[in-house]
């Protein structure tokens, strides 16, 4: 992936956010009422209220090569694995992707494409830095490095680094958003609860508890209900650290 980002320090957030917003024509610099953190009880996730940039959504070409089209599935499943995995994979994806798409998309739609990652990061920027989590701040920095990276690109007629910053800054939010960290959550702890031997130290009781809590979060998967699938992730979680998975 070409021109790693060089993360903006918390401090940089409100100083980016006033050049998003003029560049997007933003009259006032209070928070969007769409942006918000949910189940910030739990885990926590940014829910921005804008439609990201979506590789499934954009129309595959018919005469695609069989190993750009297969690397589109390859980031469509990504987002069933847990957190660094599914991270590392998409990772890997980028290069075929922007292979993929973009003949496609053309630098028109390119352009596109980075006005609504534009909204995102600016949306992201306004919420009060001190209320958010690590994780949330840091993939926020990411986002609108890559969002930089892309425009210079795109500037520069470099319409493959364009897509692939593209595809790394939406990524970036999309991870922190409440479907991704519902299906991250719930991934690590079914992986986690497969491991659990009959050597460990789980009650009969506790057991069927996880598992109550692991049907909620699938159930609540199957309705795209993510907030309630975050949370019983995160109480099964915790049921496994307390009693020393």
């Amino acid at each position: 992936m070409p021109n790693t980002p060089r993360l903006l320090r918390p401090g940089s957030f409100v100083m980016m956010a006033a050049v998003l917003g003029t560049l997007l024509g933003c009259e006032d610099a209070t928070t969007d009422p769409l942006a918000r953190i949910v189940a910030g009880e739990t885990a926590g996730a940014l829910a921005l209220g804008v439609d990201l940039p979506h590789p499934g959504s954009w129309t595959v070409p018919d005469d695609a090569a069989p190993e750009s089209a297969d690397a589109l599935v390859r980031w469509l499943t990504s987002w069933d694995l847990p957190g660094d995995e599914g991270r590392g994979v998409r990772n890997l994806t980028y290069s075929s992707l922007a292979t993929l798409f973009v003949p496609e998309l053309g630098r028109g739609g390119i352009g596109e494409q980075l006005d609504r990652l534009a909204e995102g990061v600016r949306r992201a920027l306004l919420l009060p830095e001190e209320q958010l989590p690590e994780r949330i701040r840091v993939r926020i920095s990411e986002a609108a490095n890559a969002h930089a990276l892309a425009l210079d690109a795109l500037r520069a007629e470099n319409l493959r680094d364009a897509m692939v910053q593209l595809l790394a800054g939406s990524d970036a939010l999309r991870e922190v958003g409440p479907e991704a960290v519902a299906r991250t959550m719930v991934s690590e702890v079914v992986a986690d609860r497969r491991n659990i031997s009959a050597r460990d130290s789980y009650s009969e009781q506790d057991l069927e508890r996880l598992d109550r809590l692991l049907r909620g979060g699938r159930e609540a998967l199957s309705d795209q209900d993510w907030v309630r699938a975050i949370r019983r992730a995160y109480y099964a979680r915790g049921l496994m650290v307390r009693d020393g998975a």
